[in-house]
């Protein structure tokens, strides 16, 4: 129902207002000025200690995370685990001590490999490129001169 008033003024209501007072904000002081403004009250040992700390925390991380399945995963395609293979790669490394050598087939004076791990399978093959090579060199050396010869006598 609409009051009708007088004044432009409105009467106060009949209802008390159920909201609290609003908190009066009083002016925050001023902060002392500085004569080093850079300056920092830090403990630079401390500090120091506990990053060396961190640092280490996240090494130990790092090696558990790379050597996760190290003793007990197989890798795809292969039939050992990596210590497995580590150990073996130890015991050949003995064994080259010794006197085998693990490397591949060597190579002698002729340019030939020696691979004494099965028969020459070329042997009964007559090699048709030794005649050759030492002939064409000759004929070669005998073109060079003779060309040599004819420009000389030109001039």
């Amino acid at each position: 129902m609409p009051v009708t008033s007088p004044t432009l003024v409105p009467r106060p209501s009949t209802l008390p207002l159920v909201l609290p007072r609003a908190p009066r904000v009083n002016p925050t002081p001023i902060p002392k000025i500085d004569r080093y403004p850079g300056r920092m009250n830090r403990d630079l040992q401390r500090e120091m200690d506990d990053l060396s700390d961190e640092e280490k925390e996240i090494e130990d991380d790092n090696i558990v995370i790379r050597d996760r399945g190290f003793r007990w995963l197989i890798p795809i395609g292969r039939h050992t685990t990596q210590l497995e293979e580590m150990n073996e790669a130890e015991d050949d490394s003995e064994d080259s001590d010794t006197g085998q050598s693990g490397g591949g087939p060597s190579i002698n004076e002729d340019g030939e490999e020696n691979d004494e791990s099965g028969p020459d399978l070329d042997a009964s093959m007559e090699d048709m490129d030794e005649g050759e090579t030492a002939n064409t060199d000759a004929e070669d050396m005998n073109d060079v001169t003779e060309d040599f010869e004819e420009r000389s006598s030109d001039v």
